[in-house]
């Protein structure tokens, strides 16, 4: 495969700048993906951290533990607002945006049977990635519970979009 030249020099001129602040800035966007901003690009952050990693532009032993962290941090900070505020935003806005007494309701029995799964599945689905904290704090569910979904959801989603990166990067060379 043939890299085009502009690329490539784009690509050499960047490494510097990754090597020294590209794990923060990674760590940072995952934050911010697992906190609640929408459609922030978190799996294509992770594919090119990936990518990145095999060709040593990052250290893989430090993206890995980082970026996990991150993403598991920022949804717990989404859980505790949606806990603190959950009474707030049906009372306020809840006519606004479609919340109602009655699907908070539903919401609530969803996240008692089935939250586990829906948390850490739910880390692989845009834009449920980004709300379930805010929703399984709303829903009332167990912070103990919702801990160690989140980091097992968390873990699977970096390691998974990490090694696709890793392995798309074998394929493409960059001379």
């Amino acid at each position: 495969m043939n890299i085009p030249p502009f690329l490539l020099s784009a690509t050499h001129t960047a490494l510097p700048i990754i090597h020294r602040y590209g794990l923060w800035v990674i760590s940072g966007a995952l934050f911010l993906d697992s906190f609640g901003v929408i459609f922030m690009p978190g799996e294509s952050i992770l594919v090119a951290a990936g990518f990145l990693a095999r060709y040593g532009a990052l250290s893989i032993w430090r993206l890995i533990p980082m970026t996990v962290i991150a993403a598991t941090l920022g949804n717990y900070g989404a859980y505790g607002l949606g806990s603190l505020f959950s009474h707030l935003i049906p009372l306020r806005w809840g006519r606004w945006i479609g919340i109602t007494a009655p699907r908070l309701e539903n919401t609530a029995r969803f996240f008692k049977r089935h939250g586990p799964v829906a948390v850490m599945l739910g880390r692989f689905i845009v834009p449920l990635r980004q709300l379930q904290g805010y929703v399984a704090g709303s829903a009332k569910m167990g912070f103990s519970r919702f801990a160690w979904w989140s980091l097992l959801g968390a873990v699977a989603w970096v390691l998974a979009w990490g090694v696709v990166g890793w392995w798309v990067a074998g394929y493409v060379p960059l001379a």
